[in-house]
C-alpha cells in the first residue's frame, strides 16, 4: 500500500523544512526504541517517520515524491527495505546539517554518547520570576522597591565545575554500554556509570556537592514603571540565575499583582469612577467636584442627568506603558433620591411631578401587551 509521508508526519502538503523538521523531532522522540524497548509496534513506526523525514527533508527527493508518489521510493512497490541498511551509518546520517538524533539522546540520556557533559558545555542561566503586590497609587505613579532576591550563582571553591571532570572508564566516554544492543538501530544501552554522559565527576566540590552553584540572597533595587496592571512583568537583564561555563546569567522578571482602589476601577488603561449627585443637582444641573488620580477636576453636568450617565475625562486615566499618554477617567453618576417624610414636601413633590410628567407608564403597557 502506497504510504502518505505527509500524514505520516501529521503535516500538510505545503509545510516548510521547519515544519517538517519539527513534526519529526517530535515523533522520533515519541517512538524511539529505547525510549519503547521490546515494542514492535513502536519499533515500525519509527522506521517509518524516520523513512518519511528521508525523503521530504531532502529538496530533490520531496519533488520527485510530490511528482510521482510513494512507488518513486519502494523495492518492488513494497516499501525500504530495512534488511541490509547499516543503521550505525543510518543514525549519524545528516540531512542537510541536521542531526535527527542529536536532540532525541538528549532527551534520553543527557547528550549522545562522547558528547559534552553538562560542566563542560556553557548553558545560559534561567529565568527568575518574582510577584510583587504594589498599591494602586505606585501603578499610577511609579515606584523603587527593594526585593530580597534568591539565585543560583557559580560556586567559586570549584569555579562552577562541580569537580574534576573525567572520561567515564566505563564506556570510555561513548556514553553507551557495549551490552544489550537488543535495538534495530544498533543503538546500545545508556552507560550505567555515567549515564550516557560519556563523563564523570570526581573529587566532588564540598561546597556546591558537585553542582557548580551555589544559592545566594542579595537585596536589589527594582523600579516599578508607571502604567504597570496584573501580571505584567518588569524585566531586570542579567538578574536571573547565572550561567554555567561563563554563559551569560538568565533574566529577572517582576511580575505584578495591583492592590484594587476603593474608588477607581480600572479597565485597560481607562479608569472609571462612581459620583452620587443628588436628584436636584441631577434635574436642575450643576458643576461639581470630581475625584481623579492627578487631584480634583471640576465638571458641569447639564440638567436632565440620568442615572449612570457617564462624562469623560481625557488623559486622567493610567498612564500607558508603551507608546506614552494616558487613558480616560470616565465619571459615572450615582443620582440619589431622597424619602421625603414631611407632608408639605410631598405636596411640592407631587405638584412638580403633575407639571413635568416624563413617565408614560400607559404606552409601555401597550407595547408590552402580546
Amino acid at each position: 500500500m502506497a504510504k502518505n509521508y505527509y500524514e505520516i508526519l501529521g503535516i500538510d502538503k505545503n509545510a516548510t523544512k521547519d515544519e517538517i523538521k519539527k513534526a519529526y523531532r517530535k515523533l522520533a522522540r515519541k517512538y524511539h526504541p529505547d525510549i519503547n524497548p521490546n515494542n514492535k509496534e513502536a519499533e515500525n513506526k519509527f522506521k517509518e517517520i524516520s523513512e518519511a523525514y528521508a525523503v521530504l527533508s531532502d529538496p530533490e527527493k520531496r519533488k520527485q515524491y510530490d511528482q510521482m508518489g510513494h512507488d518513486a521510493f519502494t523495492q518492488s512497490g513494497k516499501g525500504y527495505d530495512y534488511s541490509n541498511v547499516n543503521f550505525e551509518d543510518f543514525r549519524n546520517f545528516n540531512f542537510e546539517g541536521f542531526d535527527i538524533f542529536d536532540d532525541i539522546f538528549s532527551d534520553l540520556f543527557g547528550g549522545r554518547g562522547g558528547r559534552s557533559r553538562r560542566t563542560d558545555r556553557p548553558s545560559k542561566g534561567e529565568d527568575i520570576y518574582y510577584s510583587v503586590q504594589i498599591p494602586f497609587a505606585d501603578a499610577v505613579k511609579g515606584n523603587y522597591y527593594e526585593i530580597n532576591l534568591s539565585r543560583h550563582v557559580n560556586c567559586k571553591s570549584c569555579g562552577g565545575s562541580g569537580g574534576d571532570v573525567v572520561t567515564c572508564p566505563a564506556c570510555g566516554g561513548k556514553g553507551v554500554s557495549s551490552e544489550g544492543r537488543d535495538s534495530i538501530f544498533g543503538f546500545g544501552r545508556p552507560c550505567p556509570k555515567c549515564g550516557g554522559q560519556g563523563k564523570i565527576l570526581t573529587n566532588v566540590c564540598t561546597s556546591c556537592k558537585g553542582n557548580g552553584f551555589v544559592q545566594k540572597t542579595e537585596k536589589i533595587k527594582i523600579k516599578i514603571p508607571a502604567g504597570v496592571d496584573n501580571g505584567s512583568k518588569v524585566r531586570i537583564t542579567g538578574k536571573g540565575h547565572e550561567g554555567r561555563n561563563n554563559a551569560p546569567a538568565g533574566d529577572l522578571y517582576i511580575v505584578t499583582k495591583i492592590i484594587p482602589h476603593e474608588l477607581y476601577e480600572r479597565k485597560g488603561n481607562n479608569l472609571y469612577v462612581n459620583v452620587d449627585v443628588d436628584m436636584f443637582e441631577a434635574a436642575l444641573g450643576e458643576k461639581i467636584s470630581v475625584p481623579t488620580p492627578y487631584g480634583a477636576v471640576n465638571i458641569n453636568i447639564p440638567a436632565g442627568t440620568q442615572p449612570d450617565q457617564k462624562f469623560r475625562l481625557r488623559n486622567k486615566g493610567m498612564p500607558k506603558l508603551k507608546g506614552g499618554g494616558h487613558g480616560d477617567l470616565y465619571v459615572v453618576i450615582k443620582v440619589k433620591i431622597p424619602q421625603v417624610a414631611v407632608e408639605n414636601d410631598r405636596a411640592a413633590l407631587k405638584e412638580m411631578k403633575n407639571h413635568y410628567d416624563i413617565v408614560n407608564r400607559q404606552k409601555i403597557m401597550q407595547k408590552g401587551k402580546l
